[in-house]
């Protein structure tokens, strides 16, 4: 299991570059206090243009200490004031916390993403759990990493994200014209249909 925290920021017309910078900055002082960073583009989906920023730690204990070594650390308390004084981006998301439920993030081999979001109640999960290893065992002939996470806080905690992580744009490509639209693949899908309700999709690439 990985506790996962991701921030989202709408960057300002013309501002793209220093909002991508200053990501870059606040990823480094995370990276100092024990996280692994990924550093996005959401390029398709929910929040389209948007960067994200996510943080992964192996659990929460590890999560906590780093936050509060971050807290006071002087370089983030500079970064802040001069985000403040000259800001770059909107923040859409704030800290938001996810947990890995299966498999864990490849963020090293496999950096391209595709996420798919379900509604789902909490009695649902383990059933709808039972079936990525069928997802699993489906979309690894295309060298595609699957990760299940659920939402440790949030408006909304009846949901569930599938993570598929590819290892190229080109990989992405190939994937959804061939596993995608396999019906080995379409059958799991209608199965998960019994336990959640596919809400949302969205894409992100590293920069």
């Amino acid at each position: 299991m990985s506790a996962i925290a991701f921030t989202i920021a709408r960057p300002h017309h013309g501002k793209r570059s220093m909002a991508e910078e200053r990501a870059r900055q606040l990823g480094e002082i995370y990276s100092r206090h024990g996280a692994t960073v990924k550093l996005t583009n959401i390029v398709s989906g929910p929040n389209t243009g948007c960067i994200a920023l996510l943080r992964k730690y192996p659990d929460f204990s590890t999560a906590a200490s780093a936050f509060q070594a971050v807290s006071s650390d002087p370089a983030h308390v500079e970064f802040w004031r001069e985000r403040e004084a000259n800001p770059a981006a909107d923040i859409v998301v704030g800290r938001e916390i996810v947990r890995t439920v299966y498999g864990e993030q490849r963020w090293d081999t496999h950096p391209i993403s595709h996420v798919r979001r379900y509604e789902i109640t909490r009695d649902n999960v383990a059933k709808a759990m039972e079936l990525l290893p069928e997802v699993e065992a489906v979309v690894s002939k295309a060298n595609v990493n699957v990760v299940g996470v659920l939402p440790v806080t949030g408006e909304d905690l009846s949901t569930m994200m599938i993570g598929y992580q590819f290892i190229s744009i080109d990989g992405w490509g190939e994937a959804l014209d061939t596993v995608g639209n396999s019906d080995e693949f379409r059958a799991i899908v209608s199965r998960a249909a019994e336990f959640g309700t596919l809400r949302s999709a969205f894409m992100m690439i590293p920069f």
